[in-house]
């Protein structure tokens, strides 16, 4: 069997394959209480988001054994329409990343 070749891909790759496979929790709010309660694996953070929200979510993720956090280029339409939702998001938090490797990827 030929060993498979696997080329490190970024989040507009890996985000619609953890939403179809894991677990996720879109929403400042319900992203803020699953840092708090240690829940997120991940943070994914679009570019428009308010200054004041990403330094509380930065400053909770750090709070929270390091929780890493992704920027996403796009705005928090671009987001959710990469996403597959449909309402408008700048926060996404992933619960379980399934079959994607988003922690895994430097950025």
């Amino acid at each position: 069997m030929a060993k498979k070749i696997t080329k490190q891909t970024g989040i507009s790759t890996q985000l619609p394959l953890a939403m179809r496979t894991g677990k996720f929790a879109a929403g400042f709010k319900r992203t803020l209480l699953n840092i708090i309660k240690n829940k997120a694996q991940c943070v994914i953070v679009a570019a428009n988001i308010p200054e004041d929200m990403r330094r509380l979510l930065e400053y909770y993720c750090v709070l929270s054994n390091n929780t890493p956090m992704k920027f996403y280029e796009g705005s928090n339409n671009e987001l959710s329409v990469l996403a597959g939702l449909k309402f408008r998001t700048s926060v996404i938090s992933i619960l379980d990343q399934g079959e994607a490797d988003l922690i895994g990827q430097a950025e």
